[in-house]
Order: C-alpha cells, then sequence, then structure tokens
C-alpha cells in the first residue's frame, strides 16, 4: 500500500462503489463498496479521513484512509450531494439539496453540530481552512453563500451566474470561481469584498472547476461538450478546450499540479490530463456512473499504514 503520492477517490453513483486509484501509477489499486447511490466526495488534507455523500442513503460514508475500507456510516438530511471537509477530518459540512440547509457534523461523536439555512439547493462547498470560512454554492437561487465556521453564521449572500453548481477557491484564497450551470459561464468572486467581479464563457453545461497549485490556470468540466476548458486565470482567456470521456462531472488535480483527473459520468471512466501538454494522456475505467463530486485527491501525500491491509490488492 505503500505510495509516494495521494489517491484519488472517486464515487461511482451507479455502480454503488468507491474507485481508488494511486496518483504515482495511475493504477487502480481498490474497490470499496459505498453507500446507496455515492455523489460527494471530500478527504481530508493527509489522506486519512475520506467523506462520501450518498443523496439515496441519506447518509455519509466513512471510510478510512490508511485501510481503504468503510468504517461507518451518518444519516444526514434528505438530500446530502456537496460535501467538505476541514484540513484534519474533524468536521464534515453536508449540503442538503432539498431542505436548503448546510449540516455541520463532528467526525469524532458523529453528532450533528449545526445545521444552517442557506440558499436554494445548496451543491458545491469549498473550504477556506485559514480563515475558517466555508462557500456554498446555491443552485436555484443563483447565489454563493459564505459561512463563517467559528460560529456558523452568514457573512453575506453573493450573486453569480445561472445555477451555479462547483466551486474552486485560488491557493491564495482571494478569488472564489463558481461553474455556473445554465449560464455556462464562471463568475470570480473577490473573496475580501465578497463580490463578484467579473465573469467568463466556457463550454456547454459546465458543472466543477479546479485551480493549479500555481494559481495561473483553471480547469472546468463541460458536461454537454464532453470536454474541458482550460481558462489562463491571468487574462481569462480559453487557453485549450479539451476532449475527455462522456459527460464529466467532478475534477481534481495532483499536488504538483502535473495532471488533472477528470470524472466522467456518461461512460464510467477517468481521464488524466497532462497539464503541460494539456493532452489526455490515460484513460481508466472506474465504475458505472463516475461523479466523484468534491476535493477527491489529497493536498498532501497519503500517510502509509504501518500495518497495511492484506485485503488491500489491485482490483481491476
Amino acid at each position: 500500500m505503500a505510495s509516494a503520492e495521494p489517491y484519488a477517490f472517486i464515487t461511482n453513483q451507479l455502480a454503488n462503489t468507491i474507485t481508488v486509484i494511486d496518483t504515482a501509477t495511475q493504477e487502480i489499486i481498490k474497490t470499496i463498496p459505498g453507500g446507496n447511490r455515492p455523489a460527494g466526495i471530500a478527504v481530508s488534507d493527509d489522506g486519512t479521513y475520506v467523506f462520501a455523500s450518498n443523496p439515496d442513503g441519506p447518509d455519509v460514508s466513512l471510510i478510512d484512509g490508511f485501510t481503504l475500507k468503510k468504517t461507518g456510516s451518518i444519516p444526514t438530511g434528505v438530500g446530502p450531494v456537496g460535501i467538505a471537509t476541514n484540513a484534519d477530518g474533524s468536521q464534515i459540512y453536508v449540503a442538503d439539496w432539498y431542505q436548503h440547509k448546510v449540516r455541520i457534523i463532528d467526525t469524532d461523536s458523529r453528532e450533528l453540530i449545526a445545521a444552517v439555512s442557506v440558499g436554494k439547493s445548496p451543491a458545491g462547498l469549498v473550504i477556506d481552512n485559514v480563515l475558517n470560512r466555508l462557500y456554498i454554492a446555491n443552485r436555484d437561487d443563483n447565489t454563493v453563500s459564505i459561512l463563517d465556521l467559528n460560529d456558523f453564521q452568514p457573512i453575506a449572500t453573493i450573486p453569480v451566474g445561472k445555477a451555479p453548481f462547483g466551486l474552486a477557491l485560488s491557493p491564495d484564497r482571494k478569488r472564489l470561481y463558481s461553474v455556473n450551470v445554465q449560464s455556462n459561464d464562471v463568475s470570480v468572486i473577490d473573496t475580501q469584498f465578497a463580490t463578484t467581479i467579473h465573469s467568463f464563457s466556457v463550454g456547454e453545461w459546465p458543472y466543477c472547476a479546479v485551480v493549479n497549485p500555481d494559481g495561473n490556470t483553471l480547469y472546468v468540466t463541460n458536461q454537454d461538450e464532453s470536454t474541458i476548458s482550460v481558462v489562463d486565470l491571468n487574462n481569462y482567456e480559453i487557453l485549450a478546450t479539451v476532449d475527455v470521456g462522456d459527460s464529466p462531472e467532478g475534477i481534481d488535480i495532483t499536488p504538483d499540479g502535473k495532471y488533472v483527473y477528470i470524472a466522467n459520468w456518461g461512460d464510467g471512466s477517468v481521464s488524466i490530463l497532462d497539464t503541460q501538454s494539456n493532452k489526455i494522456t490515460n484513460t481508466i475505467h472506474t465504475g458505472q456512473g463516475s461523479r466523484a463530486f468534491g476535493k477527491f485527491i489529497p493536498p498532501q501525500i497519503t500517510p502509509v499504514s504501518k500495518n497495511p491491509d492484506p485485503d488491500c490488492q489491485y482490483d481491476k
């Protein structure tokens, strides 16, 4: 189980599984039985805690990042989809699509800390671990909410494009990018002043995005085109439009910024983009309905278990 690179955790919503990919070898090392229709995914910064939201559970699955085994589940509201965690994995944040709330859960006690009302149909969640803020995309009222995680009180509500879904935060935390499904664009938010300062067009039916660790490039999945848009964040120009698998949804990047992983719902695969060439260099078949909505690659190296799981084999 030793690895020099972190793992990628891909939820396969129609297969009820989670595929684990070693990003060092770009190979599947295990397929974990998931909950009922796993959709969202969140990983602590060091990869020791992994959480998957199950809209049809409705609950959140807990996965041990050492043994790569499911260790339990926590009941949630009726529509858990978006999910995030803080840096050490001690708290989970779950967006309830139907009840228009974000639920904060203590990982150790598995108890609800708070349930905070936000906008209509909250979807993507991104956390700023330095300022202790949570950003929430509210799909059905075209806004992004900011929640103070010190007291679980709303800070601001920001108008964006139509039907915001995925969110991406810049490494310096000064810019937040809201991917707007129905207006086919991305809103740029100044996080200090909590206001939208720009927007730019991408492909058809954009879904999620991730920023390169150098802060210069944004990668956006376009569902209806089966492409990703590669955007220069210095001038908001499209550098490339790259064909990927069918109906791409979740997207994330390795900590070194060299590879972008794209989960393709339509053909149950993950496309891997080389960020130097902006070309797809590998495709991995994962499971039916690969979604991976959220942060599915930890920004640090995954720790190696001192007592590796003897059942952790290459399950392809």
